[in-house]
């Protein structure tokens, strides 16, 4: 027997990196959902406008515009900012990148604090800056979809983390500032899972419980059509081929006409007229003679 392929078991605990396997169709899908998700940059921007300033014209948004981009297979997270993971059921759903700096004025400015000078906190993320990055996170995610992704907040888990390793995100976001500090741009990822999460399935159509019922009044008020042979004729081959328009054929009725439908005989039928119609009266059901 010839071996085409071997599989090993890997340990849970390994950090072997691997890749799904893709099918074609899959890739497809993801293509066009990337694509999709390309064109909704806008909504992002009006979702992360919202949060950040409650009640404000766009006008007066500290982000001046969103620029969205796709990483081949990996992003690498940028040191001179401070990352954030969300996680739905430990796995996570996106990333989150801000300066110390912008975070403790947003923070300050959305809670109803006040920070006057722009200095980098060396303490650690405050309870208040957690709770703005989750809701900027469940904001943009929201967006992504017309209808929501529905996402429960205390399922939610959010850390922070370090940027010493790459992180797996297939799409990702940047927001400039309006301000002319030299601060850097915000970043957000998104996970594969969080790709996964905002494919729509296809709609399976309810199925109606008198489905039977329902066809079988259909099939009953399909048109067929029946044939009737009242008459048949022999000629010679010679006269058949010898035969011009305008000439006369004798004609002798059958003395039981078959009635067809589909081409195939059901009824035995005689020829009458009525009312000086000509009508056929149903003498014999075939397939009872045939199997009698």
């Amino acid at each position: 027997m010839k071996t085409t392929a071997k599989a090993m078991v890997l340990p849970a605990a390994s950090n072997t990196a691997y890749r799904p396997v893709a099918l074609v169709q899959e890739r497809l899908a993801r293509s066009r959902l990337l694509m999709e998700l390309e064109k909704r940059h806008r909504a992002v921007l009006d979702a992360v406008t919202q949060v950040l300033a409650p009640g404000a014209a766009l006008a007066q948004s500290p982000i001046r515009d969103a620029q969205v981009q796709r990483d081949a297979e990996s992003a690498v997270l940028d040191p001179a900012l401070a990352w954030f993971q969300l996680s739905l059921e430990r796995q996570p759903m996106a990333w989150w990148g801000i300066d110390r700096c912008s975070l403790d004025q947003l923070a300050s400015s959305y809670y109803g604090g006040s920070s006057p000078s722009l200095v980098t906190p060396l303490r650690a993320p405050s309870q208040s800056e957690l709770r703005l990055i989750k809701r900027l996170m469940i904001g943009a995610l929201d967006s992504l979809r017309a209808e929501g992704l529905e996402l429960d907040p205390n399922q939610l888990e959010l850390e922070p983390i370090g940027h010493d390793q790459p992180v797996p995100a297939p799409l990702s976001w940047q927001f400039d500032w309006q301000r002319e500090e030299p601060l850097p741009p915000m970043r957000w990822l998104l996970s594969d899972a969080a790709l996964a999460r905002l494919t729509i399935a296809p709609s399976r159509p309810e199925v109606a419980k008198d489905l039977s019922a329902q066809l079988k009044r259909k099939l009953h008020q399909l048109p067929l059509r029946l044939s009737l042979d009242l008459a048949r004729q022999s000629l010679p081959a010679m006269a058949i081929d010898s035969l011009q328009p305008g000439e006369i054929l004798p004609v002798n009725l059958l003395h039981r006409t078959p009635v067809s439908v589909g081409g195939r005989p059901i009824f035995h039928a005689s020829v009458h007229t009525q009312q000086g119609q000509l009508v056929a009266k149903l003498t014999q059901e075939l397939h009872q003679h045939e199997d009698s």
